[in-house]
């Protein structure tokens, strides 16, 4: 749970997390600390296609924005799509939401270009250099 230190909001948590977020992946992986549970680690090397359901709606050089519009669709199609926008390109962030009208109509040139709702409305991202998955959830009251 997260409290308002200094009035920070929920603004300020996101401007945080958006931050630190490459520098704690790069951390932990160099010290072999275990990934939350809410990262989950690709092993394959070679790119899948992109799931059916799945496609980039845009790309800038580090970051794609893709929706994925089925609702059984999880984690691991959502991996499967964010290795499938990146490719081979390093860096890269594959950001996924379920909704097309949630996603930016552009693609930000890097993760502090997306608004608070557009993070917070996504599934999740494909961080290509850590070959992470990192899982947005809602949190239930």
């Amino acid at each position: 749970m997260l409290s308002r230190a200094g009035g920070a909001g929920l603004k300020g948590v996101v401007i945080a997390m958006k931050r630190i977020l490459p520098t704690a992946l790069i951390a932990l992986s160099f010290c072999g600390v275990p990934a939350p549970f809410a990262l989950a680690q690709s092993t394959d090397a070679e790119i899948p296609e992109m799931p059916a359901a799945c496609s980039v709606t845009d790309a800038s050089e580090f970051i794609r924005a893709v929706v994925c519009d089925d609702p059984a669709y999880g984690q691991e199609e959502f991996i499967a799509a964010g290795r499938a926008a990146c490719g081979e390109a390093l860096p890269c962030g594959a950001w996924i939401w379920r909704d097309a009208a949630d996603a930016p109509e552009e693609a930000p040139d890097n993760h502090d270009g997306l608004t608070q709702d557009e993070v917070t409305s996504a599934s999740g991202v494909w961080v290509a250099e850590q070959k992470n998955f990192i899982s947005i959830e809602k949190v239930k009251d």
